[in-house]
């Protein structure tokens, strides 16, 4: 890990500006965007992008109680893009079904299903996400949420957060992606070609996405006999009536 200051102080160098006395309190127009604005553009925009391991993605434990929604913790900002992100851990341990569409829930909830599936989605705002599971698990049931934290930086003192407020607060997130971001974002604003860092860093963020999410990874998805049997054909969760 590495101090922001020091990703800010080497942008400022590629941007050819010199360094501030204080990222903080200079009030510099450059100095005042990169900081406070690029900075903080680019982090998000990784957030979104990427399922970057812990500290960044975490997990929650949901224990059942017979209700419907339940809070999410207030750092949550995306599920893992992952088709196993909300699971039970239960003996069955099936992973839940996504529904995003409201009139997709209310039909599901109205009908019902058959099979096992167990459905959720996810509904709020910043600092305030729910996510709701039908059907509705018991007490004996725990469910894991695997999701990615607005999270991309922490304090001297262990303190986790999304804002850059002390010059010893430290990056979570890669450094390079940051600064190339920071970059071609700053030569866009002067009118400067940019083109090419920003290529670098799309480059960059592909890289990652392989490494996390594509390459290096397992997939029980694919039968191996092309002659499967009709009978390890899964039964649908919603057989609809006749």
């Amino acid at each position: 890990m590495v101090a922001i200051t020091d990703v800010l102080d080497s942008v400022a160098r590629e941007a050819r500006i010199g360094t501030p006395a204080s990222w903080l309190t200079d009030e510099d127009e450059d100095y005042e965007l990169i900081a406070k604005n690029f900075l903080r553009e680019v982090a998000e925009e990784l957030l979104a992008r990427l399922d970057l391991p812990q500290p960044i993605s975490q997990q929650t434990v949901i224990t059942g109680d017979g209700t419907e929604d339940y809070d999410l913790p207030t750092n949550f900002l995306r599920l893992q893009r992952d088709a196993t992100a909300v699971y039970e851990t239960t003996t069955t341990r099936r992973a839940g079904v996504p529904i995003s569409d409201d009139g997709v829930w209310t039909h599901i909830k109205q009908v019902g299903t058959a099979g096992g599936a167990r459905f959720y989605r996810i509904r709020g705002y910043d600092g305030a996400f729910e996510i709701d599971f039908y059907d509705t698990p018991g007490s004996n049931v725990s469910i894991t949420v695997h999701y990615v934290s607005k999270n991309w930086m922490v304090s001297s003192g262990g303190t986790y957060g999304s804002e850059f407020t002390d010059p010893d607060d430290i990056l979570l997130i890669p450094r390079r992606p940051v600064e190339l971001g920071i970059l071609w974002r700053y030569r866009r604003d002067k009118g400067l070609f940019y083109d090419d860092i920003k290529s670098e860093f799309e480059a960059y963020v592909t890289r990652l996405i392989n490494d996390s999410r594509q390459i290096k990874s397992i997939s029980f998805a694919n039968d191996p006999t092309p002659d499967a049997k009709v009978m390890r054909v899964p039964v649908p969760d919603y057989i609809p009536d006749t």
